[in-house]
């Protein structure tokens, strides 16, 4: 038996940031009333995000025919998986190090990253999951796409929540008896429009995508009543990307498969927004013409049209 251990310096900046939110409120008193609800809503997602990234930390036990992974701040939240239920493992690098992954059904359900665990090759040599060999889910049956609810329930309240704070601040005065000024009015506006621009921002890379026998059907989920029709034989091949990107709790690599038509992006799927993200990739294998590491500015002018020239 093999029990992960864990990087402590990972929960130490976890902590550190939950203790800076909390100290923030010390200066509440200190700032006009108006702003009071703005930042009460700042440190109330700071501690929101903090707490969901410990829940995302696991406590991983390798036992003879499979393991079993536990929350470590939700000790009761836990699952053992055997090692016939996994496709197959999948071990890559990246800029904080190796990340071995195990895929099932088309998902990666487990991500065991090195820069996490202390025991990383110690965990992977123990994990008896054979490595890619052939999933070829697209010649069986459509792949339809899955999207990361908990990041997409998530973003989008949080973006409507913002909205509607916007929009009832001139409401809240009137309620309070104040009167409402053409300042407050403006500010209100602001932020809507400003917040709803976040939002839209926000869903826009989110789409419906279907595959079956070669035909790529896509759907954005802010406007779903039009879909696109593609063919597999259309695109003059594929992208690997990993973006690369500074996040809050240290830099973050983020996978992407991009479909290339006389040089620009059509097509661009996103690990971030799938949770079948395997199961696209292998549904939409075509000629592959490389791999790119990028920014996140530079994808994200790539991915509005830039041509890309290498």
């Amino acid at each position: 038996m093999v029990t992960s251990q864990l990087n402590k310096r990972y929960v130490w900046l976890t902590l550190v940031e939950i203790a800076l939110g909390v100290l923030s409120l010390c200066g509440v008193p200190l700032l006009k009333s108006a702003i009071l609800p703005l930042l009460i809503v700042w440190i109330a997602f700071t501690l929101l995000f903090s707490v969901l990234y410990l829940a995302s930390i696991k406590r991983i036990t390798v036992v003879a025919d499979g393991l079993e992974i536990q929350s470590l701040l939700l000790p009761f939240w836990k699952r053992f998986y055997r090692f016939g239920e996994f496709d197959y493992s999948e071990a890559s690098h990246t800029r904080n190090g190796d990340v071995l992954r195990l895929i099932k059904d088309g998902r990666r359900v487990v991500s065991i990253p090195s820069s996490r665990y202390q025991n990383y090759e110690q965990l992977r040599q123990a994990i008896a999951v054979n490595g890619k060999e052939c999933f070829l889910a697209r010649d069986n049956a459509e792949v339809v796409s899955e999207y990361k609810r908990l990041r997409l329930y998530g973003g989008a309240g949080a973006g409507l929540f913002f909205v509607l704070l916007m929009a009832l601040m001139p409401i809240a005065q009137y309620v309070d008896d104040k009167d409402v000024s053409l300042g407050i009015l403006l500010f209100s506006l602001f932020g809507v429009l400003f917040s709803g621009a976040i939002l839209l921002a926000f869903l826009y890379p989110y789409q419906g995508i279907v595959v079956w026998r070669g035909q790529i059907d896509v759907r954005r989920l802010v406007w779903p009543f039009q879909v696109k029709h593609y063919q597999l034989a259309d695109f003059d091949g594929c992208y690997y990307v990993t973006v690369k990107s500074e996040g809050q709790f240290g830099s973050n690599d983020e996978e992407l498969r991009w479909l290339i038509k006389n040089g620009k992006v059509v097509l661009d799927i996103e690990e971030s927004i799938y949770s079948n993200f395997e199961s696209l990739k292998d549904a939409t294998r075509t000629t592959f013409l490389g791999r790119l590491e990028l920014t996140s500015i530079q994808a994200m002018k790539y991915s509005f049209g830039k041509k890309i020239q290498l």
